[in-house]
């Protein structure tokens, strides 16, 4: 590679396949290409820049949407990189001469298929089931399901709704093999200000929550606590991929280094408390039995039961006073009875059952939707943005160590440099890389990173 710099890449290879299969080479008309991941986004995306000089393939092929196109691009460190993606629309077509410009927008395959898939039939069997399920049978994926078991069975006719809608919906009642999901004692608790519900409620407990989406490697379906594990808990999640120092405006020959960053959003406790991640108040009726229940889920006393990317102990001294009292109430109506065709009462409950093992597709309700919002909202506490020299190795799902400079007084920050707060482990949220070969051959790579909680995990926090 002539030109060394960290954010070298070279273009090795554009192919363009008609929709009849024929290959066009479209290397030398590709200008830019941008690639994009999220773990909030189902699918992965680009958008590739074609200067036509004269070929005029939109009318002679013609592009008319659906076709494969494969980019081959190699990293200074000589690692070559595929992306396999699909015209879904053309756009920004402008015209100087001979030469015309446009971006083609592209999608996974995938993507194109949802749009089309509407399921009718009756879907059973664990979340991780139903979800590779959908994906193989219905919209044909070749690629590889990365996926954690979880509990409780479900069963449900899905309506003729898309695909993707559906996994979205398992999604959130999906609860992992290692969370301690349970409801115990009545909780009587009125500190901190009166919430005017009822005080004689059950304590809801445990973590809940899966996300899917897909990246470089695959599709995946895990739970939130996986991806916010590096391994040392029950989640078994995996560990940084790679430590990443703040460098800004520096000429330096290092590939890990962070050339800007920012956090965008940090602590907005009142999205928290209308969302109901501190305290949650779940109302069940069980139109089988006529049984009435309320149940009380409380942050703080399920902080231990969740996986963390920072090192505080506890929540803050303000999160904890707001726990007390819910802010977010949910009524629901919970059946057992649907898919439960025996003569003994479906309900799993002893009260119900006296001791019978009940339907084999419980309503579970209990066990996940306060314990999966409040993992859910909870993970985005700390947003940060960064810039980085263009790295095709990472994928969103993946976590990197960020080490941030001390902003303190020179005096301080000579006794310790990094601001370890701040700095730590961090999950990949989004991610894009821009200007992919370009005019320059060069390519940056951008990456959204969330956590929960601040620290370091060598070190303690701060946080009182």
């Amino acid at each position: 590679m002539a030109n060394k710099s960290t954010k070298s890449i070279d273009l090795k290879e554009v192919s363009l396949y008609s929709v009849t299969g024929d290959k066009y080479n479209f290397t030398k008309g590709s200008v830019g290409f941008a690639y994009y991941e999220n773990i909030f986004n189902p699918f992965v995306s680009g958008v590739l820049n074609v200067a036509d000089g004269g070929g005029n393939f939109i009318s002679n092929i013609p592009i008319q949407g659906g076709e494969r196109v494969v980019i081959k691009v190699v990293d200074v460190e000589e690692v070559e990189f595929e992306y396999e993606l699909y015209v879904w629309k053309i756009y920004n077509r402008t015209f100087t001469k001979s030469m015309q410009n446009y971006n083609l927008a592209l999608v996974s395959k995938e993507a194109l298929y949802n749009e089309g898939v509407r399921l009718t039939r009756l879907l059973k069997g664990t979340p991780d089931m139903i979800v590779e399920d959908i994906l193989k049978n219905y919209l044909n994926t070749e690629k590889e399901v990365f996926k954690e078991r979880a509990k409780y069975q479900v069963q449900f006719f899905p309506n003729g709704k898309k695909a993707h809608h559906i996994i979205q919906s398992v999604s959130q009642k999906a609860v992992p093999q290692s969370s301690k999901a349970a409801t115990g004692d009545t909780d009587k608790t009125t500190k901190g200000g009166t919430s005017g519900l009822s005080g004689d409620t059950s304590k809801a407990s445990g973590t809940a929550g899966f996300l899917f989406f897909e990246n470089r490697a695959g599709f995946n379906f895990n739970s939130i606590d996986y991806y916010f594990s590096t391994g040392d808990d029950d989640f078994r999640g995996q560990k940084e991929v790679a430590t990443y120092e703040s460098k800004p405006n520096q000429d330096n020959p290092e590939r890990l280094v962070i050339e800007e960053y920012k956090f965008t959003n940090e602590v907005d406790m009142l999205d928290q408390m209308r969302s109901g991640t501190f305290a949650s108040h779940v109302v069940t009726y069980n139109w089988s039995t006529g049984f009435y229940e309320e149940f009380r889920y409380n942050l703080k006393e399920n902080f231990d039961s969740m996986a963390h990317l920072g090192s505080q102990e506890k929540l803050g001294a303000t999160q904890e006073q707001l726990s007390i009292n819910p802010t977010r109430v949910m009524t629901v109506l919970v059946d057992h009875e649907t898919w439960h065709s025996e003569e003994t009462p479906g309900s799993p409950d002893e009260r119900d059952n006296s001791g019978e093992s009940g339907s084999n597709y419980p309503d579970y309700q209990k066990h996940w939707l306060a314990q999966s919002i409040a993992r859910r909202y909870f993970m985005e506490n700390q947003k940060l943005e960064v810039t980085v020299p263009g790295n095709m190795e990472l994928k969103v799902g993946d976590k990197i160590k960020v080490l941030l400079p001390n902003m303190s007084a020179e005096t301080t920050r000579e006794k310790d440099k990094l601001d370890r707060e701040n700095s730590g482990t961090y999950l990949i949220s989004a991610l894009s890389h821009n200007n992919v070969f370009l005019n320059s051959s060069t390519c940056t790579t951008k990456l959204e990173l969330i956590r929960d909680i601040y620290g370091m995990k060598d070190y303690s926090s701060n946080v009182k």
